[in-house]
């Protein structure tokens, strides 16, 4: 016996002439697996990483231009905010300067009137007093005729 065909004699695998006809079936079918399947899936699997990456790139430069715009508008309310204030106290200013004004105004107006009022009424009061000195003795004499029912001089 020959040391080869007794070392494969008692082997599982049968080394004959279809071994090597299937080796090279395989063969033959990874090539043409590869060109038809594996690349065409690969390509796709890669583009498709490829835009994911992509996408997540995106993401990102969104999310930092979002962030700049989100300082941006947040300096420009400030901005707006100190400026509202500013206006706010600006119009309040004018306001109470306003009301200073006119309350002055109402207050010279009033003490007119009061002071026109005092005058017309001390007028009044003397043109009174005047008639009631006409008056007095006569109602005097009237009351006194009345008492003593008889006429007084």
């Amino acid at each position: 016996m020959n040391p080869l065909t007794a070392i494969l004699s008692g082997s599982i695998i049968d080394l004959d002439g279809t071994f090597f006809f299937q080796f090279a079936l395989f063969w033959v079918a990874f090539v043409v697996l590869r060109k038809l399947v594996f690349h065409p899936v690969l390509a796709v699997l890669e583009a498709r990483e490829e835009a994911i990456e992509g996408a997540r790139q995106k993401a990102k430069r969104l999310e930092r231009e979002s962030a700049a715009r989100a300082k941006e508008f947040e300096a420009e309310l400030h901005k707006v905010r100190v400026s509202a204030g500013s206006e706010r106290d600006k119009l309040r200013e004018e306001a109470r300067h306003l009301e200073e004004t006119i309350l002055t105004k109402v207050r010279a107006e009033t003490d007119q009137e009061l002071a026109e009022a005092q005058a017309t009424m001390t007028k009044e009061a003397e043109k009174i007093r005047a008639a009631m000195a006409t008056d007095v003795p006569l109602l005097a004499k009237e009351i006194a005729a009345k008492l003593l029912a008889r006429e007084v001089q």
